[in-house]
């Protein structure tokens, strides 16, 4: 199964770690007794496929692997030290996967680099440099040769070209190290035409009905154990791990010992050269903050009016250049994709499209991918469908979101294999009117029930409440401060623990989830959210950075993502708007002045 799944995704982030080769430090150990001991966190996930758990610093790898499943493969044996293919005399501590093998590098701990991968392309065809098809070949003038290999990387006779550039490229592939030829596949016994990578071998079954499967990659990590590892007791067959399921936080000088979470500020990106926007200053007090990622909601009935090719009706506008400066920035961008225009909708509304036009909004959302390939790295598709008025009055269908969701993410993934695809995430409430609302709970369940929902997304999105009640709080052991909002567990922000068990209830415990929108309001004048009143800015900040821990320390491994809700909406509400007290405003970390309110401040500071 996993093998015909693999070639479906590859994502271009894949462990930007994996392009790196370890290197000899003063440091490196000599003899398997010198290897340190493995560092926190101490957690494992059993795999009952491959009767082996994925353990500690590799299962975090994997787990924050999008796609690990097509990437990796199943781990095929339990973590052991052994001395590196590519430094022969040092030692390293390495777990075995299908389709790579981790190596653990305790020289850089502390850094994103703990866990590398190894060049297993480069070690199966050592030997084989004498051989015709690995011999270096002249520049042929047209832009396959690759100048450091002697190499040429082509579309005939297989479109090894376009799979290599659809598909992470340099990054996931290393250089080609052969020319196309033919060879007799060892697990099958078919002869296939083949490519060597210093990752990877392509292979290529053309006579595969399903297209997408017509290249396929290497179990890379199952050869090289057949070919060394008999007899390694590493590799037998074991149960669960008998060690926490937590990962270990010990203090340390600098704060607590954390797992990696990414961090987010919704934003308005648009509206530059208005009395009130200042995108520069945005990304700026982003990256300053140490947050390295902006969600710009997108409005798909402000850039394509009217129906047809979407290349022929789309006006990007003010996007390619917001595009443009966050990718200078260096800031990632998380696009919410809402609000379809009314030819698409029926209704006159801009809810989302009816049925007979999710192909629509699927060949927008190819376009858009295609457009800002490798600059926006993520897409949540729709916005708390589960909420009439974010919809066009009606409460949407979960197996029509569904639908829609499953072409929009396919569109995405032909256009931009790299592009993580987030489903939307439900509003928390438990009001149950379809022209109001559907409980989010209900709308979850709903949706993973739904045996294309696993396919269609990398994240699991969701917006947990919160009202005026701390993080730490919940209903009904432990209730908020009051008077109102607290007597439904809708209004606490630990909401995001009964989505989880909804969540591993239908086997979709393996998904990470990202919390695309959460906060605390302030004081406000807008009518619903008076709950605001009764929290201080300096309340506000504590609460937020205490969010922020919980995820870091108490929600791992599966809360992978946190989007606050929000930077900048004050100076909109000021100048445009001309009320500053108005509840959008009242959420942001900013003041109108773009001054930074204690929240900012708090993140600024607060362990990352």
């Amino acid at each position: 199964m996993i093998r015909r799944m693999f070639s479906a995704v590859m994502l271009c982030a894949l462990l930007a770690t994996m392009a790196l080769t370890p290197s000899t430090t003063s440091a490196a150990a000599r003899s398997p007794e010198e290897v340190p001991a493995t560092l926190p966190p101490f957690t494992a996930k059993y795999f009952q496929e491959t009767q082996h758990n994925a353990m500690n610093s590799f299962y975090e790898t994997w787990r924050r692997t999008p796609n690990a499943l097509f990437v990796l493969g199943f781990p095929v044996s339990e973590p052991f030290i052994e001395q590196s293919f590519t430094e022969p005399g040092v030692f390293y501590r390495v777990q075995y996967f299908e389709r790579g093998i981790l190596e653990e590098h305790p020289e850089n701990a502390g850094t994103p680099f703990y866990i590398l991968g190894r060049l297993m392309g480069n070690k199966l065809i050592d030997g084989r440099a004498g051989e015709e098809p690995f011999q270096p070949v002249a520049n042929p003038g047209d832009g396959t040769w690759d100048d450091q290999t002697g190499h040429t990387l082509r579309n005939e006779p297989a479109p090894f070209r376009g799979f290599y550039q659809n598909n992470g490229g340099l990054s996931v592939f290393g250089r080609p190290k052969s020319k196309q030829f033919q060879e007799r596949n060892q697990a099958t016994g078919e002869v296939y035409w083949v490519q060597y990578f210093e990752r990877q071998r392509m292979e290529w079954h053309p006579n595969e009905p399903d297209a997408k499967f017509r290249i396929l990659l290497g179990l890379l990590g199952n050869e090289y154990r057949d070919a060394n590892q008999q007899g390694n007791q590493a590799f037998a067959p074991t149960g669960p791990a008998a060690m926490p399921v937590a990962p270990v936080a010990p203090s340390t000088p600098s704060g607590p010992r954390v797992s990696s979470v990414t961090y987010g500020f919704n934003a308005i990106l648009y509206g530059q050269g208005s009395a009130w926007q200042n995108r520069g200053l945005a990304f700026q007090m982003t990256k300053d903050a140490g947050v390295d990622w902006l969600r710009q909601q997108i409005r798909w009935q402000d850039l394509q009016s009217a129906p047809g090719t979407p290349c022929h009706t789309i006006c990007w506008g003010e996007l390619d250049a917001i595009v443009n400066e966050a990718s200078n920035a260096g800031v990632k961008l998380l696009f919410s994709v809402v609000k379809a225009p009314t030819w698409a909708t029926g209704n006159g509304q801009n809810g989302m499209p009816n049925r007979d036009h999710y192909d629509d909004y699927a060949r927008f959302m190819g376009a858009m991918a295609e457009r800002y390939k490798g600059r926006v790295q993520a897409y949540e598709i729709w916005n708390e469908q589960n909420l009439a008025w974010e919809n066009g009055g009606r409460v949407a269908n979960a197996g029509n979101y569904v639908e829609m969701l499953v072409q929009a993410s396919q569109a995405i993934k032909a256009a931009d294999a790299g592009a993580l695809v987030v489903s939307g995430g439900p509003s928390a409430t438990e009001t149950n009117r379809a022209d109001i609302a559907i409980s989010d709970l209900t709308f979850y369940r709903q949706m993973f029930g739904d045996p294309r929902f696993r396919d269609a997304v990398d994240i699991i999105g969701a917006h947990p409440g919160g009202a005026s009640n701390p993080p730490d709080s919940m209903w009904p052991d432990n209730p908020g401060p009051g008077p109102q909002f607290i007597t439904s567990r809708e209004f606490y922000f630990r909401r995001i623990e009964d989505v989880r068990s909804i969540q591993v209830a239908a086997g979709l415990g393996d998904k990470p989830v990202w919390i695309t929108e959460f906060g605390w309001a302030t004081k406000n004048n807008t009518p619903g959210y008076e709950y605001g009143n009764r929290i201080s800015q300096q309340q506000q900040a504590e609460y937020i950075v205490r969010a922020f821990e919980k995820a870091r320390t108490e929600y791992q491994p599966w809360l992978q993502g946190m989007f606050l809700w929000q930077l900048n909406f004050a100076p909109r509400w000021k100048v445009e708007g001309r009320n500053e007290f108005h509840e959008q405003a009242s959420f942001g970390v900013l003041n109108a002045d773009w001054s930074p309110r204690p929240a900012y401040n708090a993140i600024k500071a607060m362990p990352k």
